[in-house]
């Protein structure tokens, strides 16, 4: 049997090499690389945590502290049992809190003592210099019926579609969302077009009330192909919908100061450039394999770092697709359906890459500066020659 299996495995086409950003596993859960995951660790997470999950030999359960908005545990739970399809046995036992919100509450500076103790290993959609949350996807991968958004595999194929030539899409910038969550989101909204002027962009208020009412028919991402430019800016925590897939620029930041006349940040050439990079950066290194095969590596090298045996939570209770999908009804079960991993992969999961060298990361945070740098020196060079004109 085990020569069979050899055999079996030889058969197979080696696996391939994991795309670049799978090395920023190793950076979040650098915190407790040298003393390990312990319990106390873990449960010190649970004041902020809404849900824990744990596996044991293959099975997952879960203690709800919280219920989620948007039924976000809800679809991250539903990916993970997908992920127990698709690697069947090749889950490691394993105990986490997971907190859903949107905003980062592991601060580094309360973990930077010498004689600190470990900060609690909480899982989360985002992260950021400050914090120290384990990333994981968020919950839309696997669709979002509320709001209308597909599957993934499903919506990059609706992307596709979507795409026109550069000279075709409209010669706008494009944004949509909730304008009152954050500063910069407000300085925004005075960007858009009216009777005395117009910057070349078009900016539109999400109205979830009317939205939810006309079935969410303006929240179809593929839609918004048809602008040459998008508009990324933050909330309270981090912007789900990926930008890099629409075929366009996307602009980091943005203000008044620079008006699509200047070709916002970059020439026209350049901007297709980026936006074609992007496009296909979606379609080949975030396609849902890869989705599937970050999942593996992060919650293999999370477990490889526990220092106890993961045990079943008293008030937990074991979730599998067949119990979380049959009582789905309308689009919320198409969804899952589409989503539904039908049966283990005979691929194996992508070559997991090293982690960043000292020197390397260094030079990406250094790069990553400079491009912040660059873009504030245009917008500086902006307003001294609108001086000068005026």
């Amino acid at each position: 049997m085990d020569f069979l299996h050899s055999q079996d495995d030889r058969d197979r086409p080696p696996p391939a090499a994991c795309p670049d950003y799978f090395r920023w596993i190793h950076e979040d859960l650098w915190p407790w690389k040298e003393t390990g995951i312990t319990r106390d660790a873990v449960e010190s997470g649970r004041k902020t945590a809404h849900f824990r999950l744990v596996i044991v030999e293959g099975r997952a359960y879960v203690e709800t502290y919280r219920r989620a908005v948007h039924k976000r545990d809800f679809y991250t739970l539903w990916g993970i049992l997908q992920l127990l399809r698709r690697y069947p046995g090749k889950i490691p036992d394993l105990d986490l809190m997971f907190n859903w919100a949107d905003t980062p509450v592991v601060k580094s500076v309360d973990y930077s003592e010498p004689n600190a103790t470990a900060p609690p290993p909480l899982f989360r959609y985002c992260g950021d210099d400050a914090t120290l949350e384990i990333v994981f996807p968020d919950w839309t991968f696997w669709g979002w019926p509320e709001t209308n958004i597909k599957p993934w595999e499903e919506f990059l194929e609706d992307l596709k579609e979507g795409e026109k030539r550069w000279m075709d899409k409209e010669a706008y910038a494009y944004w949509r969302g909730n304008p009152t969550l954050a500063p910069t989101r407000r300085d925004l909204a005075k960007c858009n077009v009216s009777h005395k002027h117009d910057w070349g962009v078009r900016l539109y208020k999400q109205d979830w009330n009317k939205e939810k009412q006309e079935g969410f028919k303006q929240s179809n991402l593929a839609s918004q192909c048809m602008h040459r430019y998008k508009i990324y800016i933050e909330g309270v925590g981090w912007s789900m919908y990926i930008d890099l897939q629409l075929g366009k620029k996307v602009l980091i930041s943005f203000t008044c100061s620079l008006p699509l006349e200047n070709e916002i940040l970059v020439p026209s050439l350049q901007a297709q450039e980026i936006g074609k990079a992007g496009s296909d950066f979606t379609q080949e290194d975030l396609k849902m394999d890869y989705v599937y095969d970050y999942m593996f590596h992060l919650l293999s090298e999370y477990a490889k770092l526990m220092r106890y045996k993961p045990t079943i939570p008293g008030r937990a209770i074991e979730i599998c697709s067949e119990t979380l999908a049959c009582p789905a009804i309308e689009i919320q079960k198409k969804f899952m359906m589409e989503s539904m991993v039908k049966g283990p992969t005979d691929v194996s999961p992508c070559n997991m890459p090293p982690p960043y060298d000292a020197l390397a990361l260094r030079t990406l945070l250094k790069r990553k500066a400079n491009s912040i740098s660059q873009v504030e020196l245009w917008e500086k060079r902006y307003w001294e020659n609108q001086t000068k004109h005026n």
